[in-house]
């Protein structure tokens, strides 16, 4: 490379803008959303147990810290709905079925916590996760380690990858080695192939 080369190069690099880390608590309120608030998703589920991954797609709806919605439209229907302490879950056209989450302690955190995330609740979220966020703007990570051994016997990890104010994907471990990716917002319009591998979906992701 000729001086005139590394001239410019360089001067490319200096006037280059340079991307800051997020703010963890400037992220969560970007990513906060205003009830009631819904937004598309594509959940992709990898197991050791399926030839295949398992995709699902539909809606989900937050209407406040103590209520969450998810209604799964495709390959079948089904409709669960969080309102407090009870669960009620319809699929199809068959009858709705009730259970309380005091049944299920892990669970009820793990819930509380998905709509901590939604509020921008830092606190309620350290309650329960130790939280992590890596990269600048342009690509940000959050992650959520358990800090209850009930939870982590049911989930390892959880990572928020995003741009900007805009969750992009929830990537779920569990210990037996399954990943559950789901794509939201913007990234859960382009359809998702039935082969897709856990490589593909990173790349929309990211």
């Amino acid at each position: 490379m000729n001086k005139v080369k590394c001239i410019g190069l360089a001067a490319a690099l200096l006037s280059a803008p340079v991307l800051a880390a997020p703010d963890l608590d400037a992220l969560l309120q970007h990513l906060a959303r205003p009830a009631p608030a819904t937004t598309p998703f594509t959940e992709v589920h990898f197991s050791p147990l399926l030839s295949r991954p398992l995709i699902v797609s539909g809606e989900l709806e937050y209407s406040g810290p103590d209520s969450l919605a998810r209604t799964v439209e495709k390959p079948y229907s089904e409709h669960t709905e969080i309102k407090g302490d009870t669960v009620t879950v319809t699929r199809g056209s068959g009858k709705p079925r009730t259970f309380s989450l005091q049944r299920a302690p892990e669970l009820k955190i793990l819930l509380s916590s998905f709509t901590a995330l939604l509020s921008g609740n830092r606190q309620q979220l350290e309650q329960s996760f130790t939280l992590t966020i890596n990269g600048d703007e342009a690509h940000w990570s959050l992650g959520l380690s358990p800090r209850d051994s009930r939870i982590s016997q049911r989930v390892t990890a959880i990572t928020v990858d995003g741009a900007g104010g805009s969750p992009r994907c929830m990537t779920t471990r569990a210990p037996d080695g399954s990943v559950t990716i789901m794509l939201m917002e913007d990234a859960a319009k382009a359809p998702v192939e039935p082969g897709v591998d856990r490589a593909g979906l990173e790349k929309v992701c990211h």
